[in-house]
């Protein structure tokens, strides 16, 4: 396939050929949505370009036809797609009830019950049981709808100004060179006033975290958590630590998480081995940090705080950490323990030089960590 904004460009000539007008809007809708979201068969671009670029029900069947005749493909692949088309969206599963007190209409008329009392449905939403169930209680069969709910989460964001600046109308800084220009358009007299305020820039972001085997239950869905950001904002860095640092940044850009784990797992050949967060820390600074990759930004840290080597190193490593990042916040899975103490060496070690320190254990408290990164957690 062409590149996405080709694509969207073209098919909304498509489109148009057929008495279908979507609009700008729309195509750079299907354009943005194309390059985070790659289909992987003709049915998921089937799906990506009406969502974004069906402009009424009523235009279904045109649709469709301009997508049959912008795509191509041989004639059983389009026959399934037609039939799709007619047929609309695949049904989605119906959530999982409990047993249920009858409706009124299932009950006698002289059911004095039903006139009495309101009907009461016990169908627990299976989205909010999965946003408070830690990462270690979520089977394989559930891993799916867990990675649904991570893929949703709000991406963390903080900005910097920076000392360029440019024109905005409610700036905070009269132009007046800007002003004067426009002046000689009107005769010497300054009617349209301009100001500028000053550039924004994202803050740099880098996630840290621990695979080593007393986190494995953890990994997968924190990994997550960093490719949504990775993906979805600039200035974002992903290391992955057991016994060494591995950076695995242009693997979650590109990805699936299909084939994620398989390959951290020969990326990473320490995954699932012992715990030297001292040495991983070291090959950061030396390697990276010094590099302005987390100069000025928020530093994540995922890990139990489990060392294996001596704490020592870790209160070293942190130290310089702490003169190159803004921020630094600490994961910890085992906070959510209402008895838990930062008893572990290499966690009592880095506690001193810390922002923030969070669980991180469900979908629910990775906004908890959203909010430390923008220095918002309280």
């Amino acid at each position: 396939m062409t590149d996405a904004v080709t694509f969207a460009a073209e098919f909304n000539d498509a489109l148009r050929a057929h008495g279908v007008h979507a609009g700008m809007r729309r195509t750079q809708t299907l354009a943005e949505t194309l390059r985070v979201f790659p289909p992987q068969s003709t049915g998921d671009l089937y799906w990506r370009a009406r969502v974004s670029m069906l402009p009424d029900i009523d235009d279904l069947a045109a649709f469709g036809a301009a997508f049959v005749a912008y795509v191509g493909g041989d004639a059983d692949a389009m026959a399934r797609l037609a039939a799709q088309v007619d047929a609309g969206p695949p049904p989605r599963d119906a959530p999982k009830r409990e047993t249920l007190p009858p409706s009124p209409s299932e009950r006698k008329a002289d059911d004095a019950q039903a006139r009495r009392a309101p009907v009461q449905f016990i169908a627990a939403s299976a989205d909010e049981e999965f946003r408070n169930r830690s990462f270690d209680h979520i089977n394989e069969t559930e891993r799916a709808a867990m990675l649904r709910l991570i893929a949703r989460v709000r991406v963390a964001a903080e900005y910097r100004s920076t000392r360029r600046r440019r024109a905005d109308r409610t700036g905070d800084r009269f132009d007046f060179r800007s002003s004067l220009r426009a002046a000689t358009r009107t005769a010497g007299e300054i009617v349209d006033r301009r100001s500028t305020r000053r550039k924004q820039r994202l803050r740099p972001l880098v996630f840290f975290i621990d695979v080593s085997g007393s986190m494995a239950p953890f990994a997968r869905a924190l990994l997550q958590y960093a490719r949504v950001n990775v993906v979805a904002r600039a200035g974002v860095h992903a290391f992955v630590f057991a016994t060494r640092l591995t950076d695995v940044t242009p693997l979650l850009k590109h990805a699936s998480d299909d084939v994620l784990m398989n390959a951290i797992g020969t990326l990473a050949p320490d995954y699932g081995g012992g715990t030297r967060i001292g040495a991983a820390l070291r090959t950061f600074n030396d390697r990276f940090a010094q590099r302005g990759i987390a100069r000025g930004g928020t530093v994540v840290i995922v890990s139990d705080g489990w060392e294996r080597d001596d704490p020592a190193d870790v209160r070293a490593e942190m130290e310089r950490l702490r003169r190159l990042a803004r921020r630094i916040v600490w994961v910890n899975p085992q906070k959510r323990h209402a008895a838990y103490e930062p008893l572990a060496g290499g966690m009592a070690a880095a506690l001193p030089y810390l922002d923030a320190f969070v669980s991180g254990h469900s979908v629910r408290t990775l906004d908890d960590v959203a909010d430390a990164i923008e220095g918002t957690h309280r």
